[in-house]
């Protein structure tokens, strides 16, 4: 076992997926929201094999699902300082090359950080597919990068 997350349904900021109190989604609630969307369990989907010159301070999951579509999700949660709680993070800049993957006629970013609305979620942007994608970072964020055939 590498890791051992806690987390509940209805609870506070740092482990909710919605507020105890209200029922409003917490941004956790939305990373899972997409996950099951991006890529279901149902549709084929398989992890893809990366290398990664940062597994300190990022989280990466690469998969590519039935239909060949590749979603790679990149969380950034590298802490500002040793005592900071509930601060801004660190942020990074990240290149993705998929250039051994093919090419793409189509694909997505969707970023999940402070500036999302826990109300309303994310907005997902269109962007054109190449085999080095950089993706931006401000602080503690999740990102998905989805790449269509």
């Amino acid at each position: 076992m590498q890791a051992l997350y806690h987390w509940d349904y209805g609870a506070d900021q740092q482990y909710g997926e919605v507020d105890y109190n209200t029922g409003t989604p917490q941004l956790s609630y939305w990373v899972d929201y997409w996950l099951g969307q991006i890529s279901p369990p149902a549709a084929g989907a398989q992890l893809l094999r990366y290398q990664s010159t940062d597994d300190r301070e990022l989280e990466t999951l690469a998969v590519i699902n039935g239909d060949r579509s590749v979603v790679i999700m990149v969380a950034n949660h590298a802490v500002n300082a040793g005592g900071d709680n509930n601060g801004p993070g660190v942020p990074r800049t990240v290149q993705v090359d998929v250039s051994a993957l093919g090419t793409f006629s189509s694909g997505s970013l969707l970023l999940i950080d402070k500036n999302t609305s826990a109300s309303a979620g994310p907005i997902e942007g269109s962007m054109t597919p190449a085999a080095k994608v950089t993706i931006t970072l401000d602080g503690y964020a999740v990102d998905f990068l989805t790449l269509k055939p």
